[in-house]
Protein backbone atom coordinates (compact mmCIF):
# COMPACT_ATOMS: atom_id res chain seq x y z
CA UNK A 1 0.00 0.00 0.00
CA UNK A 2 2.96 2.17 0.64
CA UNK A 3 4.19 1.31 -2.10
CA UNK A 4 1.44 2.27 -4.67
CA UNK A 5 1.40 5.72 -2.61
CA UNK A 6 5.33 6.47 -3.50
CA UNK A 7 4.29 5.08 -7.20
CA UNK A 8 1.18 7.56 -7.32
CA UNK A 9 3.60 10.18 -6.23
CA UNK A 10 6.18 10.00 -8.57
CA UNK A 11 3.15 9.99 -11.10
CA UNK A 12 1.76 12.53 -10.35
CA UNK A 13 5.13 14.76 -10.21
CA UNK A 14 6.41 13.27 -13.39
CA UNK A 15 3.49 14.70 -15.23
CA UNK A 16 3.62 18.06 -13.32
CA UNK A 17 7.12 18.18 -14.70
CA UNK A 18 5.79 17.32 -18.35
CA UNK A 19 3.22 19.57 -18.24
CA UNK A 20 5.24 22.38 -17.04
CA UNK A 21 7.64 21.87 -20.26
CA UNK A 22 6.10 23.40 -23.41
CA UNK A 23 5.38 21.19 -26.57
CA UNK A 24 7.30 21.39 -29.67
CA UNK A 25 5.42 19.93 -32.80
CA UNK A 26 7.75 18.50 -35.47
CA UNK A 27 8.42 20.38 -38.31
CA UNK A 28 6.93 19.78 -41.84
CA UNK A 29 8.25 21.52 -44.50
CA UNK A 30 5.67 22.09 -47.35
CA UNK A 31 7.64 22.30 -50.48
CA UNK A 32 8.70 25.33 -51.98
CA UNK A 33 8.34 26.33 -55.95
CA UNK A 34 10.88 27.78 -58.06
CA UNK A 35 10.97 30.67 -59.86
CA UNK A 36 12.74 32.06 -62.27
CA UNK A 37 15.99 34.01 -63.13
CA UNK A 38 18.08 35.11 -66.22
CA UNK A 39 21.58 34.70 -67.34
CA UNK A 40 22.90 36.86 -70.47
CA UNK A 41 23.58 35.91 -73.73
CA UNK A 42 26.96 37.50 -75.46
CA UNK A 43 27.14 37.64 -79.66
CA UNK A 44 30.07 39.10 -80.86
CA UNK A 45 30.44 41.38 -84.31
CA UNK A 46 32.55 42.25 -86.79
CA UNK A 47 33.59 46.17 -87.22
CA UNK A 48 31.00 47.13 -89.52
CA UNK A 49 28.51 44.13 -89.18
CA UNK A 50 24.51 44.13 -88.12
CA UNK A 51 23.41 41.73 -85.96
CA UNK A 52 22.31 38.65 -88.29
CA UNK A 53 19.36 36.56 -87.47
CA UNK A 54 19.86 33.86 -85.68
CA UNK A 55 18.44 31.61 -82.85
CA UNK A 56 19.96 29.88 -79.87
CA UNK A 57 18.38 27.01 -77.97
CA UNK A 58 19.27 25.81 -74.55
CA UNK A 59 18.98 22.22 -72.97
CA UNK A 60 18.57 22.05 -69.05
CA UNK A 61 18.86 18.51 -66.58
CA UNK A 62 19.56 17.22 -63.31
CA UNK A 63 23.44 17.52 -62.08
CA UNK A 64 25.11 14.71 -60.15
CA UNK A 65 24.89 15.01 -56.42
CA UNK A 66 27.55 15.32 -54.74
CA UNK A 67 28.89 14.85 -50.70
CA UNK A 68 29.63 16.57 -48.58
CA UNK A 69 33.40 17.53 -48.14
CA UNK A 70 34.51 17.71 -44.58
CA UNK A 71 37.90 18.79 -43.00
CA UNK A 72 39.19 17.07 -40.21
CA UNK A 73 38.61 18.71 -36.93
CA UNK A 74 41.92 17.25 -35.47
CA UNK A 75 44.08 19.40 -38.03
CA UNK A 76 42.12 22.37 -38.74
CA UNK A 77 40.79 25.22 -35.80
CA UNK A 78 37.67 25.65 -37.79
CA UNK A 79 34.67 23.38 -38.48
CA UNK A 80 35.38 24.32 -42.58
CA UNK A 81 34.41 22.28 -45.50
CA UNK A 82 32.27 22.23 -48.95
CA UNK A 83 29.13 21.94 -48.06
CA UNK A 84 26.32 18.96 -50.06
CA UNK A 85 25.15 18.83 -53.15
CA UNK A 86 21.62 17.73 -54.48
CA UNK A 87 20.50 16.76 -57.73
CA UNK A 88 18.46 19.11 -59.51
CA UNK A 89 14.84 18.07 -58.52
CA UNK A 90 13.60 16.21 -62.17
CA UNK A 91 10.12 14.50 -61.77
CA UNK A 92 8.33 12.20 -63.63
CA UNK A 93 4.85 11.43 -63.43
CA UNK A 94 4.80 6.93 -63.11
CA UNK A 95 1.40 7.29 -64.99
CA UNK A 96 2.00 9.72 -68.18
CA UNK A 97 5.81 9.70 -68.48
CA UNK A 98 6.24 13.14 -68.51
CA UNK A 99 9.33 14.72 -66.81
CA UNK A 100 9.01 18.32 -64.66
CA UNK A 101 12.13 20.46 -65.09
CA UNK A 102 13.04 23.38 -65.39
CA UNK A 103 13.24 24.87 -68.97
CA UNK A 104 14.77 27.68 -71.21
CA UNK A 105 13.11 29.78 -73.66
CA UNK A 106 15.09 30.58 -76.84
CA UNK A 107 16.88 33.33 -77.33
CA UNK A 108 16.82 35.00 -80.74
CA UNK A 109 18.76 37.74 -82.22
CA UNK A 110 17.53 40.12 -85.09
CA UNK A 111 19.49 43.09 -86.74
CA UNK A 112 17.03 45.36 -84.46
CA UNK A 113 19.21 44.54 -81.34
CA UNK A 114 21.34 47.19 -79.88
CA UNK A 115 24.93 46.65 -79.85
CA UNK A 116 27.95 47.34 -77.29
CA UNK A 117 31.50 48.04 -77.63
CA UNK A 118 32.64 48.20 -73.79
CA UNK A 119 32.16 45.38 -71.72
CA UNK A 120 30.77 47.12 -68.80
CA UNK A 121 29.57 45.11 -65.78
CA UNK A 122 28.82 42.23 -67.53
CA UNK A 123 31.04 38.90 -65.50
CA UNK A 124 33.06 36.69 -66.97
CA UNK A 125 32.41 35.16 -70.04
CA UNK A 126 34.28 32.30 -71.92
CA UNK A 127 35.44 33.06 -75.30
CA UNK A 128 33.96 31.48 -78.49
CA UNK A 129 36.28 28.71 -80.07
CA UNK A 130 38.27 31.40 -81.72
CA UNK A 131 41.94 32.51 -81.90
CA UNK A 132 41.76 34.80 -78.80
CA UNK A 133 42.79 34.58 -75.13
CA UNK A 134 41.17 32.85 -72.20
CA UNK A 135 40.81 32.85 -68.57
CA UNK A 136 38.70 36.48 -68.30
CA UNK A 137 37.89 37.78 -64.77
CA UNK A 138 34.83 39.47 -63.93
CA UNK A 139 36.33 42.76 -63.92
CA UNK A 140 36.96 42.09 -68.05
CA UNK A 141 34.13 40.99 -68.96
CA UNK A 142 33.33 40.58 -72.98
CA UNK A 143 36.85 40.42 -74.16
CA UNK A 144 35.98 42.61 -77.62
CA UNK A 145 39.18 42.85 -80.68
CA UNK A 146 39.82 46.39 -82.22
CA UNK A 147 36.48 47.51 -83.81
CA UNK A 148 34.57 44.91 -82.19
CA UNK A 149 30.91 45.20 -80.76
CA UNK A 150 28.77 42.74 -79.41
CA UNK A 151 24.56 42.57 -78.66
CA UNK A 152 23.09 41.01 -75.55
CA UNK A 153 20.21 39.02 -75.10
CA UNK A 154 18.50 37.61 -71.76
CA UNK A 155 17.64 33.71 -71.45
CA UNK A 156 15.19 32.99 -68.98
CA UNK A 157 15.14 29.93 -67.05
CA UNK A 158 11.62 28.83 -65.77
CA UNK A 159 11.47 27.02 -62.59
CA UNK A 160 7.55 27.27 -61.89
CA UNK A 161 6.78 23.74 -62.30
CA UNK A 162 9.56 22.57 -59.82
CA UNK A 163 9.23 22.25 -56.31
CA UNK A 164 11.97 21.77 -53.67
CA UNK A 165 11.24 19.53 -50.74
CA UNK A 166 14.16 20.30 -48.43
CA UNK A 167 17.16 22.82 -48.37
CA UNK A 168 20.46 22.37 -49.89
CA UNK A 169 21.81 23.08 -52.83
CA UNK A 170 19.82 21.96 -56.20
CA UNK A 171 22.67 21.47 -58.79
CA UNK A 172 21.13 21.71 -62.76
CA UNK A 173 23.59 21.55 -66.02
CA UNK A 174 22.64 23.93 -68.33
CA UNK A 175 23.90 22.88 -72.35
CA UNK A 176 23.53 25.15 -75.45
CA UNK A 177 22.41 22.85 -78.14
CA UNK A 178 24.22 22.39 -81.31
CA UNK A 179 23.37 23.94 -84.00
CA UNK A 180 23.99 23.49 -87.35
CA UNK A 181 22.16 25.75 -89.36
CA UNK A 182 24.06 28.76 -86.81
CA UNK A 183 27.59 26.85 -87.53
CA UNK A 184 26.83 27.10 -91.36
CA UNK A 185 26.38 31.28 -91.17
CA UNK A 186 29.93 31.39 -89.13
CA UNK A 187 28.76 31.22 -85.74
CA UNK A 188 31.21 29.80 -83.48
CA UNK A 189 30.10 28.57 -79.66
CA UNK A 190 31.58 29.38 -76.40
CA UNK A 191 34.73 27.32 -76.06
CA UNK A 192 32.78 25.19 -72.98
CA UNK A 193 29.15 24.39 -74.10
CA UNK A 194 27.88 23.82 -70.32
CA UNK A 195 27.10 25.74 -67.52
CA UNK A 196 26.68 25.17 -63.64
CA UNK A 197 23.26 26.25 -62.29
CA UNK A 198 23.01 25.70 -58.29
CA UNK A 199 19.50 26.97 -57.07
CA UNK A 200 20.03 27.18 -53.07
CA UNK A 201 16.98 26.51 -50.98
CA UNK A 202 17.14 27.34 -47.11
CA UNK A 203 15.20 26.84 -44.46
CA UNK A 204 14.07 30.88 -42.80
CA UNK A 205 11.29 31.25 -39.80
CA UNK A 206 8.44 33.04 -40.70
CA UNK A 207 7.67 35.49 -37.85
CA UNK A 208 4.51 35.85 -38.46
CA UNK A 209 3.31 31.73 -38.08
CA UNK A 210 6.42 31.27 -35.96
CA UNK A 211 6.70 28.49 -38.80
CA UNK A 212 10.25 26.93 -40.29
CA UNK A 213 9.49 27.47 -44.06
CA UNK A 214 11.42 27.02 -47.10
CA UNK A 215 12.43 29.55 -49.42
CA UNK A 216 14.48 30.15 -52.72
CA UNK A 217 17.52 32.16 -51.55
CA UNK A 218 19.60 32.54 -55.15
CA UNK A 219 20.31 31.10 -58.42
CA UNK A 220 24.20 30.86 -58.81
CA UNK A 221 25.79 30.06 -62.27
CA UNK A 222 29.23 28.69 -62.76
CA UNK A 223 31.65 26.53 -64.85
CA UNK A 224 32.91 24.12 -63.35
CA UNK A 225 31.17 21.50 -61.67
CA UNK A 226 33.76 20.36 -59.50
CA UNK A 227 33.05 23.43 -58.21
CA UNK A 228 30.89 24.65 -54.53
CA UNK A 229 30.39 26.58 -51.82
CA UNK A 230 32.96 26.51 -48.77
CA UNK A 231 32.55 27.99 -45.49
CA UNK A 232 33.14 28.36 -41.97
CA UNK A 233 30.85 25.74 -39.29
CA UNK A 234 31.31 22.83 -42.13
CA UNK A 235 30.22 24.46 -45.02
CA UNK A 236 27.06 26.11 -43.79
CA UNK A 237 27.18 29.56 -44.53
CA UNK A 238 24.97 30.96 -46.95
CA UNK A 239 26.24 31.53 -50.46
CA UNK A 240 25.27 35.06 -50.38
CA UNK A 241 26.48 36.39 -47.07
CA UNK A 242 29.45 35.56 -45.85
CA UNK A 243 30.60 32.02 -47.67
CA UNK A 244 33.77 31.94 -49.66
CA UNK A 245 33.21 33.25 -53.37
CA UNK A 246 33.15 30.68 -56.29
CA UNK A 247 35.73 31.79 -58.14
CA UNK A 248 34.25 30.80 -61.44
CA UNK A 249 31.26 32.49 -62.02
CA UNK A 250 29.95 33.38 -64.74
CA UNK A 251 26.49 35.39 -66.15
CA UNK A 252 26.05 33.55 -69.78
CA UNK A 253 27.42 32.23 -72.91
CA UNK A 254 29.16 33.77 -75.70
CA UNK A 255 28.83 32.68 -79.56
CA UNK A 256 30.77 35.08 -82.39
CA UNK A 257 29.68 35.82 -85.63
CA UNK A 258 32.44 34.76 -87.94
CA UNK A 259 31.20 36.66 -91.55
CA UNK A 260 33.15 38.02 -94.67
CA UNK A 261 33.62 41.50 -96.66
CA UNK A 262 33.02 40.94 -100.19
CA UNK A 263 35.20 43.85 -102.36
CA UNK A 264 34.15 44.12 -106.29
CA UNK A 265 36.71 46.29 -107.79
CA UNK A 266 36.31 48.02 -111.53
CA UNK A 267 39.59 47.97 -113.87
CA UNK A 268 39.99 49.44 -117.09
CA UNK A 269 42.56 48.96 -119.91
CA UNK A 270 42.81 49.57 -123.87
CA UNK A 271 43.62 52.66 -125.94
CA UNK A 272 39.88 53.25 -126.86
CA UNK A 273 38.70 52.42 -123.11
CA UNK A 274 37.04 55.20 -121.39
CA UNK A 275 38.06 55.29 -117.54
CA UNK A 276 35.25 57.52 -116.60
CA UNK A 277 32.90 55.62 -118.17
CA UNK A 278 29.84 54.20 -115.90
CA UNK A 279 29.50 50.68 -115.70
CA UNK A 280 26.11 49.13 -114.27
CA UNK A 281 26.74 45.59 -111.91
CA UNK A 282 24.50 43.25 -109.83
CA UNK A 283 24.98 41.86 -106.53
CA UNK A 284 22.66 38.70 -105.36
CA UNK A 285 22.75 36.83 -102.30
CA UNK A 286 20.93 33.81 -101.65
CA UNK A 287 20.73 31.98 -98.58
CA UNK A 288 20.73 34.42 -96.42
CA UNK A 289 17.66 35.65 -94.21
CA UNK A 290 15.50 38.36 -95.54
CA UNK A 291 15.30 40.87 -92.43
CA UNK A 292 19.75 40.59 -92.22
CA UNK A 293 20.92 43.60 -92.77
CA UNK A 294 24.29 44.16 -94.71
CA UNK A 295 26.64 47.14 -95.02
CA UNK A 296 26.99 48.69 -98.66
CA UNK A 297 29.96 51.13 -98.22
CA UNK A 298 31.43 53.04 -100.94
CA UNK A 299 33.67 55.61 -99.31
CA UNK A 300 35.54 55.79 -96.42
CA UNK A 301 34.04 55.91 -92.89
CA UNK A 302 37.18 56.81 -91.16
CA UNK A 303 37.06 53.31 -89.33
CA UNK A 304 40.46 51.83 -89.64
CA UNK A 305 38.56 48.27 -88.61
CA UNK A 306 36.18 48.29 -91.64
CA UNK A 307 36.13 47.28 -95.28
CA UNK A 308 35.65 50.20 -97.44
CA UNK A 309 34.91 51.49 -101.00
CA UNK A 310 35.81 54.41 -102.87
CA UNK A 311 32.88 54.75 -105.25
CA UNK A 312 30.33 57.71 -106.05
CA UNK A 313 27.35 58.30 -104.21
CA UNK A 314 25.70 59.20 -107.57
CA UNK A 315 26.61 57.53 -111.24
CA UNK A 316 27.81 60.81 -113.16
CA UNK A 317 26.81 62.06 -116.57
CA UNK A 318 29.62 62.26 -119.02
CA UNK A 319 29.80 60.96 -123.16
CA UNK A 320 31.23 57.68 -122.39
CA UNK A 321 28.41 56.48 -120.05
CA UNK A 322 25.22 55.47 -121.71
CA UNK A 323 21.92 57.54 -120.12
CA UNK A 324 20.69 54.18 -118.54
CA UNK A 325 23.64 54.62 -116.28
CA UNK A 326 23.62 58.21 -115.76
CA UNK A 327 22.34 59.86 -112.86
CA UNK A 328 21.92 57.01 -110.79
CA UNK A 329 21.75 56.32 -106.86
CA UNK A 330 24.61 54.54 -105.98
CA UNK A 331 23.35 51.60 -104.95
CA UNK A 332 19.47 51.89 -106.48
CA UNK A 333 17.57 50.45 -104.03
CA UNK A 334 14.15 52.31 -103.61
CA UNK A 335 14.19 52.29 -100.05
CA UNK A 336 17.57 53.95 -99.64
CA UNK A 337 17.07 56.68 -102.04
CA UNK A 338 18.93 59.90 -100.62
CA UNK A 339 20.96 58.02 -97.75
CA UNK A 340 24.51 58.97 -97.76
CA UNK A 341 27.29 56.00 -97.31
CA UNK A 342 27.86 53.79 -96.35
CA UNK A 343 24.37 52.31 -96.32
CA UNK A 344 22.85 49.54 -95.63
CA UNK A 345 20.36 46.64 -97.66
CA UNK A 346 18.42 43.51 -96.48
CA UNK A 347 18.47 40.34 -97.14
CA UNK A 348 15.64 40.29 -99.02
CA UNK A 349 16.80 43.21 -101.64
CA UNK A 350 20.04 41.16 -102.20
CA UNK A 351 18.18 38.44 -102.99
CA UNK A 352 16.48 40.33 -105.91
CA UNK A 353 19.71 41.94 -106.93
CA UNK A 354 21.03 45.32 -105.70
CA UNK A 355 22.49 47.60 -108.73
CA UNK A 356 25.58 49.65 -108.75
CA UNK A 357 27.99 51.63 -110.96
CA UNK A 358 31.81 51.94 -111.12
CA UNK A 359 34.06 53.73 -112.96
CA UNK A 360 37.83 52.90 -113.59
CA UNK A 361 39.53 52.33 -110.16
CA UNK A 362 36.36 52.23 -108.27
CA UNK A 363 34.78 49.76 -105.74
CA UNK A 364 32.27 49.01 -103.25
CA UNK A 365 32.51 46.14 -100.15
CA UNK A 366 29.15 44.19 -98.52
CA UNK A 367 30.24 43.52 -95.13
CA UNK A 368 29.16 41.01 -92.43
CA UNK A 369 28.12 38.02 -94.83
CA UNK A 370 27.81 34.42 -94.00
CA UNK A 371 30.59 32.06 -94.86
CA UNK A 372 27.57 29.48 -96.51
CA UNK A 373 25.83 32.46 -98.24
CA UNK A 374 26.08 32.30 -101.85
CA UNK A 375 26.72 35.19 -104.53
CA UNK A 376 27.04 36.40 -107.99
CA UNK A 377 28.11 39.81 -109.65
CA UNK A 378 27.44 40.19 -112.96
CA UNK A 379 28.55 43.20 -114.66
CA UNK A 380 27.31 44.98 -118.00
CA UNK A 381 30.45 45.24 -120.01
CA UNK A 382 28.70 46.71 -123.03
CA UNK A 383 31.02 46.71 -125.93
CA UNK A 384 34.23 46.12 -123.79
CA UNK A 385 35.92 42.72 -123.46
CA UNK A 386 36.35 40.89 -119.97
CA UNK A 387 40.01 39.57 -119.18
CA UNK A 388 41.28 37.97 -116.27
CA UNK A 389 41.85 40.74 -113.10
CA UNK A 390 45.14 42.18 -112.96
CA UNK A 391 45.39 43.76 -109.50
CA UNK A 392 47.51 41.83 -107.06
CA UNK A 393 44.96 39.94 -104.26
CA UNK A 394 42.48 40.25 -106.16
CA UNK A 395 40.60 37.29 -107.75
CA UNK A 396 39.29 36.56 -111.53
CA UNK A 397 35.68 36.60 -111.80
CA UNK A 398 35.57 35.29 -115.63
CA UNK A 399 37.65 32.12 -114.14
CA UNK A 400 34.34 30.64 -112.86
CA UNK A 401 30.46 30.92 -113.63
CA UNK A 402 27.46 31.61 -111.37
CA UNK A 403 27.23 31.23 -107.82
CA UNK A 404 29.98 30.86 -105.40
CA UNK A 405 29.69 30.00 -101.81
CA UNK A 406 31.73 32.84 -99.46
CA UNK A 407 33.41 30.32 -97.04
CA UNK A 408 34.75 28.35 -100.13
CA UNK A 409 36.73 31.64 -101.79
CA UNK A 410 40.26 31.64 -100.43
CA UNK A 411 42.38 34.60 -101.11
CA UNK A 412 46.08 33.10 -100.99
CA UNK A 413 47.62 36.43 -101.49
CA UNK A 414 45.58 38.18 -99.32
CA UNK A 415 46.67 39.03 -95.67
CA UNK A 416 43.40 39.72 -94.52
CA UNK A 417 41.37 36.42 -94.86
CA UNK A 418 37.79 38.00 -93.75
CA UNK A 419 38.16 39.69 -97.26
CA UNK A 420 36.95 38.40 -100.44
CA UNK A 421 38.65 40.60 -103.30
CA UNK A 422 37.38 40.34 -106.88
CA UNK A 423 38.30 42.58 -109.75
CA UNK A 424 36.29 42.76 -112.86
CA UNK A 425 38.63 44.16 -115.73
CA UNK A 426 37.73 45.46 -119.24
CA UNK A 427 39.35 46.29 -122.05
CA UNK A 428 38.23 48.08 -125.31
CA UNK A 429 41.36 48.88 -128.16
CA UNK A 430 41.66 49.75 -131.44
CA UNK A 431 44.06 49.26 -134.21
CA UNK A 432 45.27 52.83 -136.13
CA UNK A 433 44.96 52.11 -139.82
CA UNK A 434 48.23 53.18 -141.79
CA UNK A 435 49.16 53.22 -145.43
CA UNK A 436 46.34 56.25 -146.12
CA UNK A 437 47.51 59.12 -144.17
CA UNK A 438 51.27 59.66 -143.03
CA UNK A 439 52.35 60.50 -139.58
CA UNK A 440 52.75 64.22 -138.94
CA UNK A 441 56.24 64.83 -138.74
CA UNK A 442 59.41 66.68 -141.15
CA UNK A 443 58.04 64.49 -144.35
CA UNK A 444 54.64 66.76 -143.65
CA UNK A 445 56.59 69.85 -144.18
CA UNK A 446 58.68 68.77 -146.69
CA UNK A 447 55.36 67.80 -148.93
CA UNK A 448 54.34 70.93 -148.53
CA UNK A 449 57.53 72.88 -150.08
CA UNK A 450 57.62 70.59 -152.92
CA UNK A 451 53.85 71.34 -153.53
CA UNK A 452 54.70 74.91 -153.45
CA UNK A 453 57.36 74.74 -155.78
CA UNK A 454 55.36 72.82 -158.35
CA UNK A 455 52.53 75.42 -158.14
CA UNK A 456 55.35 78.54 -158.42
CA UNK A 457 56.66 76.85 -161.39
CA UNK A 458 53.30 76.09 -163.14
CA UNK A 459 52.30 79.66 -162.33
CA UNK A 460 54.98 81.32 -163.85
CA UNK A 461 55.50 79.32 -166.84
CA UNK A 462 51.48 80.10 -167.38
CA UNK A 463 52.17 83.59 -167.36
CA UNK A 464 55.57 83.19 -169.69
CA UNK A 465 53.34 81.70 -172.00
CA UNK A 466 50.74 84.15 -171.82
CA UNK A 467 53.44 86.94 -172.72
CA UNK A 468 54.23 85.41 -175.52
Amino acid sequence: MRLKKLIGLFTAGLMTVMMSVPAVAATTYTPVAGTSCNFNKYLIIGAGDAVPAATFKFNIEAGNARAAVLDNPATTTEDEGEMEVLAGVVVKNPDTGKVTAPSIADVTFSSADATATTAGNNTDVARPASQRATGLTAATGVELEAGEKYATKTATVDFSGVSFPEPGIYRYIITETASEANAAMGIMNDNDIDRVLDVYVIDELNTTTSKHELKVAAYVMHKDEDKVIAGTNRGSEDVTTTGDALTDKTDGFTNEYSSKDLVIKKEVTGNQASRDKYFEFTAKLDNVDDSNIYTFSLADDNDDNTTDGNADATSGTNSATIPANQGQTNPTIPANQGQTNPTTVTGAQLKAGVKFYLQHGQSIAIRGIAPNATYEITENAEDYKSTAAGVDEYTDPTATTGTQTIGSIANAKTTDKNVIKTSFKNTRSGIIPTGVLLSVGPWVLLGAVLLGGVIFFAVRSKKKYDEE
